[in-house]
């Protein structure tokens, strides 16, 4: 009988520090994901088709549900310009801003119209094409200067748009629907993503293939950093990777829990020694690139139960900015 309680007393004791242990991890975690934007600003008073920062954080751009499309200073939340549906002869669902802010590309499943910010005016309208004459539009990209337009198409094809010369070339890169196209490496090469599960770096004038990587699903978030050296890739079962492009090599995993759903959007920052995700849901995530290890976790402000993010850029200030589903801007302190 001594045995037996000398057992139970000890089996509650360690019941008892295991539980102690687990509350003060879940404490721990509960403090990160509690933590508070240093501001939060709501720029439209409706959910977003899509939505786009500058790269230096000071412009804000918002499709809404009612299809009205908004610039915004983020400084002030003073509104720009605006135009509504009928601007347009279609419908549009994505956005892309040239690197100086003075052009803005918007796409509907068939055309592409290029507005200078400077002035407020239609510069351009094109109407895309694949391989496949039912193609729609998938994904878009402005260059720095606005000068090259890049439009990926659910056949799988890539078009290169030289708005100087007004000339297109055509490629065919992947076998199902391009989900991610941007310039990389001084504008000479792109780098696209598609539904196929491959990530391909390729000439930008001639298509050539130079370098590629595969995950086993859609590739959900991909991202270079600022030397295009390291190269983050998941897909939407949590195969994810950071990946030196120079060597090919892998340098790291991230340190995943499957709480986090599967990333949406992929930021590196410090000159690629860490790296900033964030999921399908509220929550972003700080990362150590080199080792894959998480160093905190928070939410965005959530007005909606879909709520995301659906852009985010590092301000000069060293803060991060987010731009969120619901419309609304929030700078957090890492």
């Amino acid at each position: 009988m001594l045995a037996n309680a000398g057992s139970r007393l000890l089996f509650n004791v360690h019941f008892i520090t295991v539980i102690t242990i687990m509350m003060t991890v879940s404490g721990c975690n509960q403090a990160e994901v509690m933590k508070t934007s240093d501001n939060i600003q709501p720029l439209v008073q409706e959910t977003l088709i899509d939505g786009v920062l500058s790269n230096d954080a000071s412009m804000a751009i918002t499709l809404g549900r009612s299809r009205t499309l908004s610039i915004w200073d983020v400084a002030t939340s003073q509104l720009l310009h605006q135009w509504s549906d009928d601007d347009f002869d279609e419908t549009n669902y994505l956005l892309a801003l040239s690197g100086n802010k003075q052009f803005l590309a918007t796409a509907g499943k068939q055309k592409i119209s290029v507005f200078n910010l400077e002035t407020g005016k239609l510069d351009i309208r094109w109407p895309a094409q694949g391989f496949n004459p039912d193609a729609s539009i998938s994904s878009l990209f402005l260059s720095q200067t606005g000068s090259t337009i890049l439009v990926g198409m659910n056949d799988g094809s890539i078009t290169v748009i030289q708005r100087s010369s007004m000339t297109m070339s055509l490629f065919k890169q992947h076998s199902a629907a391009v989900n991610h196209v941007e310039l990389s490496g001084f504008e000479q090469q792109v780098l696209s993503t598609g539904l196929d599960g491959d990530v391909h770096i390729w000439a930008a004038y001639s298509g050539e293939l130079i370098s590629s990587f595969s995950r086993p699903q859609q590739i959900t978030s991909v991202s270079f950093d600022d030397a295009n050296r390291r190269l983050f890739i998941a897909d939407a079962l949590d195969n994810n990777v950071i990946i030196d492009t120079q060597t090919t090599q892998s340098v790291s995993h991230l340190d995943y829990l499957e709480r986090y759903r599967y990333f949406r959007q992929a930021l590196f920052i410090n000159h690629g020694k860490n790296l900033i995700t964030a999921t399908s849901k509220q929550s972003v995530i700080y990362w150590d690139a080199s080792s894959g290890k998480e160093l905190s976790h928070w939410d965005i402000t959530a007005y909606n139960a879909g709520t995301t993010v659906f852009s985010m850029v590092m301000k000069p200030n060293g803060k991060l900015l987010t731009l969120s589903s619901d419309g609304a801007l929030e700078t957090w302190s890492l």
